[in-house]
């Protein structure tokens, strides 16, 4: 167990969440596995809504420095976005609890957290964003709004999630996904500038 109950108490509601869903994950198995009496549960979290949604904003704040990280250790725009990609099929792909999530556990616990949604979308378009406006600033990629790029390449990421997260990689798609990510990197690029005829 952590020395500190609240981190204890959200790690283990965070692998009682996936593996169970919302609704058939109880106080009693989180505290349990927490090491916790249910009583200090609720010292620290209102309800069951409430510690699942700091679940969830823990995860996605750890996600997010795995994110940044990835992108920092990538040189030049083009790795950075491709760096970005795959850093979050990564974590589509990353199973909780070291087994797939069930469909229907899936569309609960993301009927649970779809409040929530938008903005940890709006935070993930923001660093990819920030990656076109470098690219644009070095003349690298040719982009007339980062922000609407970044935001509907992030919602089409959104969009695999649940496949990702519910069945086991096969060779096949990721090479297509593969193929149409680098397709997508291709036409970020800037046109060549054309040399002036002498004269």
């Amino acid at each position: 167990m952590s020395p500190d109950p609240r981190t204890a108490i959200l790690n283990a509601a965070g692998e009682v969440f996936a593996r169970f869903g919302f609704k058939k994950a109880s106080v009693e198995d989180i505290a349990r596995r927490a090491g916790v009496g249910k009583g200090s549960i609720y010292l620290h979290f209102e309800n069951k809504e409430a510690l699942f949604e700091a679940v969830v904003r823990l995860s996605h704040e750890r996600s997010l420095s795995e994110l940044k990280a990835s992108v920092r250790r990538a040189t030049t725009p083009e790795a950075q976005v491709r760096a970005f990609i795959r850093c979050k099929m990564e974590q589509h792909t990353r199973a909780p609890v070291g087994q797939r999530i069930e469909m229907s556990t899936l569309f609960e616990l993301g009927t649970q957290v779809m409040h929530l949604v938008p903005q940890m979308m709006e935070v993930d378009a923001a660093v990819l964003a920030h990656i076109l406006d470098e690219g644009v600033a070095q003349g690298v990629f040719s982009v007339a709004s980062s922000q609407q790029v970044a935001r509907g390449f992030v919602e089409l990421l959104m969009l695999l999630a649940p496949k990702m997260m519910t069945q086991e990689p096969d060779a096949r798609v990721t090479e297509a996904l593969d193929a149409s990510f680098e397709v997508f990197i291709r036409g970020l690029a800037a046109p060549p500038l054309l040399s002036r005829p002498k004269g």
